[in-house]
């Protein structure tokens, strides 16, 4: 299966990225998206580690926003420092020959060779695509996905569009085969039920009796002769649709309630920083797991119960594939807008 791998720096675009693998996975679906490259095993080199991941993949998204150069307030950057994961993202994937797409986000421009160190100055030189995160997100993010396409190819893109086209297929021609077998066994029935009834006639092998004068004949017995009868048509009711007609001892199926689904929650919008994280343990000092963008919805939570640092509950909770724990404070139910019940 074709893997996309996005490329962030959290600090700089973690909301924009969550939205763009959010839309890549619709529509190549959840295991062709790759977004945490740097989610690393404890005792893991991290430079090995994403070497094999880029190695499965097809395509590289590089997303640079404002802040991707990672500068700070001593004017150094972070993507000239040989152990920044993100610099050890995009020059692994240049060195492995992988296809890289920048992405420019936020009004970012592609950073010069004079901002980049030696072994990533050919980023600069890449064809870099705008994405507007406003109005014209979903129109840019489609031009994005033609060209992704066109790396991919027409046999490896678009899974889940070739799926539901089978399904369609089958479910039009479904209505046409039970209509057909339903007409076949009505005529078929209508025509045992229109048959002529014949009467038994005599038999052409018996002679008929010598004809006697009324005078001469012996009296005889009178046999009265009883024709068989006619076979019995029971109707076919298997097709029709009275319900006084159904056997008796058939009994009506019985109505099961339906389950409730399972509340979801969405973080808030306006939440602080862009994100919300999800951490290991239920307060802010245990290890992050994932930065859940602002909008961010499909949150499943267990019980929330008091934090260890006194702040506010904290909540087990599953987001995609990650588990964890998320603080109560910035997320809401999504049917109902009311925050999480706390045991």
């Amino acid at each position: 299966m074709s893997k996309i791998i996005i490329s962030y720096r959290r600090a700089d675009s973690a909301a924009i990225s969550g939205r763009i693998f959010d839309r890549l996975a619709s529509h190549y679906g959840d295991d062709a998206v790759f977004m945490d490259v740097d989610k690393i095993p404890f005792g893991t080199d991290f430079r090995e580690h994403i070497r094999k991941v880029l190695l499965e993949g097809d395509i590289l998204l590089a997303v640079i926003g404002p802040n991707w150069l990672g500068k700070g307030a001593d004017g150094t950057s972070r993507i000239k420092d040989e152990a920044d994961p993100v610099r050890v993202e995009v020059e692994t994937a240049l060195r492995q020959k992988t296809r890289m797409i920048p992405v420019l986000v936020d009004g970012a421009t592609m950073p010069s060779t004079a901002d980049l160190p030696d072994a990533l100055r050919d980023l600069a030189y890449l064809n870099a695509a705008p994405l507007d995160v406003g109005r014209d997100f979903r129109a840019h993010m489609d031009r994005l996905i033609r060209s992704i396409d066109e790396v991919l190819g027409p046999t490896r893109s678009r899974p889940a569009a070739a799926r539901t086209g089978r399904r369609g297929s089958a479910l039009r021609v479904a209505p046409i085969t039970i209509a057909a077998a339903v007409l076949i066994v009505f005529v078929g029935a209508a025509g045992v039920l229109l048959l002529p009834q014949r009467m038994p006639q005599n038999s052409p092998d018996i002679p008929p009796a010598p004809a006697q004068s009324a005078a001469n004949a012996p009296a005889a017995p009178r046999e009265i002769i009883n024709p068989p009868a006619p076979p019995r048509v029971e109707p076919d009711i298997r097709n029709t649709s009275s319900p006084s007609r159904l056997p008796s001892d058939i009994p009506p199926a019985a109505s099961l309630p339906a389950e409730p689904e399972p509340a979801t929650y969405r973080v808030l919008p306006n939440v602080s920083g862009g994100v919300q994280n999800l951490r290991s343990g239920p307060a802010v000092r245990y290890s992050l797991v994932v930065a859940i963008p602002a909008g961010a919805t499909g949150i499943l939570l267990g019980a929330c119960r008091a934090s260890e640092d006194g702040s506010r509950p904290w909540c087990a909770a599953k987001w995609r594939t990650y588990s964890g724990f998320i603080s109560s404070c910035c997320i809401v139910d999504e049917r109902t807008g009311a925050g999480p019940r706390v045991d």
